[in-house]
């Protein structure tokens, strides 16, 4: 690392962090220095936020209009690839949210991205399922678990809530309309092929859905 100290007329210290470091701005461009006047992380950035807002040790960092993070080090966690990152938290512990493209996605605590950003929409965990959180893609919807498994293709026009015929159950329409049903574990227990479904429920009420 090479010192700092000659050009520090033309530095901005902006922030301290952790009394270690200290973000400046060179030209408009954004880096970091040690308290020593260390250079850690030369000036290229086109902002540096303050670190330990969105995730303890890291800053959200802008290049070029897009983000990602650094840590103290200066070492580029997440690259700035991303239209835009949320906080942590939101949706999954140790998730976050992120955007490129129009597409949603998610990365995790280490900056892995745990969820491609393919999806259009993304819902919120427990709105169907405890473990599961309702995704859309190209208007097809499906499901992804807590550990970023696909566990139901977004393939279907409509899903509805579990156990409102069957327990465990939730009845899928297709693009046409036609009715099945899948379980709790994903599976297509009743293929997407019928035009109205019944069930007999409440000590002989029949229920009928139809399109």
């Amino acid at each position: 690392m090479k010192k700092a100290v000659s050009i520090f007329a033309t530095l901005l210290v902006t922030t301290a962090f952790a009394q270690s470091a200290f973000i400046v701005n060179l030209d408009n461009k954004f880096g970091l220095i040690s308290q020593n006047g260390e250079e850690i992380l030369a000036p290229k950035y086109d902002n540096i936020e303050n670190f330990d807002i969105y995730k303890k040790g890291w800053a959200k960092v802008e290049l070029n209009g897009l983000y990602g993070f650094i840590d103290a080090n200066g070492k580029t966690v997440v690259e700035p690839t991303y239209d835009a990152v949320h906080n942590f938290d939101v949706y999954n512990k140790g998730w976050a949210l992120i955007v490129k493209g129009g597409k949603f996605g998610f990365i995790d605590e280490s900056g892995k991205e745990i969820v491609m950003p393919v999806y259009d929409k993304v819902g919120n965990f427990g709105e169907f399922k405890d473990n599961w959180i309702l995704v859309e893609s190209k208007e097809k919807k499906g499901f992804i678990d807590k550990t970023g498994v696909t566990v139901v293709a977004a393939k279907y026009h409509e899903i509805n809530k579990f156990d409102l015929v069957r327990k465990k159950w939730a009845m899928v329409k297709d693009q046409n309309g036609k009715m099945g049903f899948i379980d709790s574990f994903g599976k297509e227990i009743i293929p997407v092929i019928y035009d109205n479904i019944e069930s007999f429920k409440d000590r002989g009420t029949k229920l009928t859905y139809n399109n």
